[in-house]
């Protein structure tokens, strides 16, 4: 399995007392890659989303407010929107066309609980009906016109509109951009923007292109692609982390199995991400690891299908991130971080004194070679054997059609519900 190295630039917002309300996510490209040459601007912003999903929101942004640079696709619905809105800035792009598609999109965020603010502004025609929903502009120092920058903050204020410095370099900016009222400010003399590393795992081609076709299909079940996902790790992992976006603060429940999550990330949101990594397609997967991590999981649900049934989707889900650790590299507790599981999913996979957690400790002890250890469970040698021979055959049967080569191995919100 492959594990593909991605990263996310952040530079902090402040307020007046100077104190970091939020971070503002940029695209930034891997050193030594030419991928970001082929991106557009609503490719870069589909990028920097899924990245920042994948480094893990709280871990980029911590409980500060999210702001990112968005092009014409999120903001119509055409691309996928995957932060939740309860801390969330979408900042609309000086270059987008402010026309009636547009104005319905943001309209439609706005609904939805996000923010909006308005990047690099300056006044033109129309803007008004945008400035009527927003939150916040951002005037950038080094494009605006001294002399008549009391004027258009006056202007903005009329909307009900924090008013962001963007590019303060010298301290003389600084304290002019006070006196003239600015609410926040973002600049070089503040913080420059920093880069931050992650790691996430690369799906197979194959699988991406199946899943893509699935999804195409106006007769495809939740079940369907279950089997696809389940037959692919790093798809499972992505999934996870995308149904765990807002989870920490209530918005969306926890889950127990890969359904639930297809569930709370819903049709149109698969669509988009599958989309996404087919257009962004960068590793090769590795066979071996594939197998292994199927065979755990596979295992863990035959055997939970014996003792507890009604468990057995749990099972298959706690032995298949049980095995994140080794895939990534990773402490498995950091790798569950960011993803959405209940306290008994998250049991299970760490291996702990319950049903599926006893099950999940024998299948793993089974696959290291120590059999004599795997007597959590209670299951006998028999049913574990016979089970790790059935297991591994499922998962060399599903891997071969997925694996197409081998190597070895707190920001202050303006009231804009009561504008509409």
């Amino acid at each position: 399995m492959a594990v593909l190295d991605i990263v996310v630039g952040r530079q902090p917002v402040f307020d007046r007392e100077l104190t970091v309300v939020g971070y503002e996510l940029l695209f930034r490209p891997l050193e030594g890659g030419s991928f970001s040459d082929q991106l557009g601007g609503d490719l870069m912003t589909t990028s920097v989303l899924f990245s920042s999903v994948g480094i893990g929101v709280n871990r980029l942004v911590g409980d500060k407010t999210i702001f990112c640079n968005v092009d014409r696709g999120l903001l119509v619905g055409s691309d996928p929107v995957v932060l939740s809105p309860e801390r969330t800035v979408f900042e609309v792009s000086e270059s987008v066309m402010l026309d009636d598609e547009v104005f319905a999109g943001c309209e439609h965020l706005v609904h939805q609980g996000y923010m909006l603010a308005l990047d690099h502004f300056r006044w033109s025609d129309g803007v008004e009906r945008l400035l009527e929903i927003a939150t916040l502009v951002k005037i950038d120092l080094q494009l605006a016109d001294q002399a008549t920058l009391p004027d258009l903050i006056d202007r903005c204020r009329a909307f009900d509109l924090s008013v962001v410095a963007e590019k303060v370099e010298f301290p003389e900016q600084l304290n002019r951009c006070k006196e003239l009222g600015f609410d926040y400010f973002q600049g070089y003399l503040l913080s420059r923007p920093r880069i931050v590393p992650g790691r996430t795992l690369d799906s197979s081609s194959v699988a991406r292109l199946q899943l893509a076709a699935q999804l195409a299909s106006t007769e495809c079940s939740a079940s369907q692609l279950e089997e696809i996902i389940r037959a692919e790790p790093a798809m499972a992992y992505q999934l996870l982390q995308m149904a765990g976006v807002g989870a920490d603060h209530g918005f969306r429940r926890r889950v127990q199995t890969l359904r639930e999550a297809l569930v709370i990330v819903g049709w149109r949101q698969l669509q988009s991400w599958i989309g996404f990594l087919i257009l962004t397609n960068k590793g090769e997967t590795s066979e071996e690891e594939v197998v292994t991590t199927l065979t755990r999981a596979r295992m863990a649900e035959m055997l939970a299908s014996e003792s507890c049934p009604h468990l057995s989707g749990l099972a298959f889900a706690a032995g298949l991130l049980s095995a994140f650790d080794l895939l990534l590299g990773m402490r498995l507790e950091d790798v569950l971080i960011s993803l959405p599981l209940d306290a008994e999913l998250q049991d299970a996979v760490l291996g702990k004194d319950t049903e599926v957690g006893r099950i999940v400790g024998d299948v793993i002890d089974c696959q290291l070679g120590n059999p004599e250890e795997a007597v959590r469970s209670g299951l006998s040698d028999e049913v574990l054997h016979k089970a790790s021979i059935k297991a591994l055959s499922w998962a060399l049967d599903v891997s071969r059609g997925f694996v197409r080569t081998s190597r070895p191995t707190a920001l202050r919100r303006k009231p804009i519900a009561t504008r509409h």
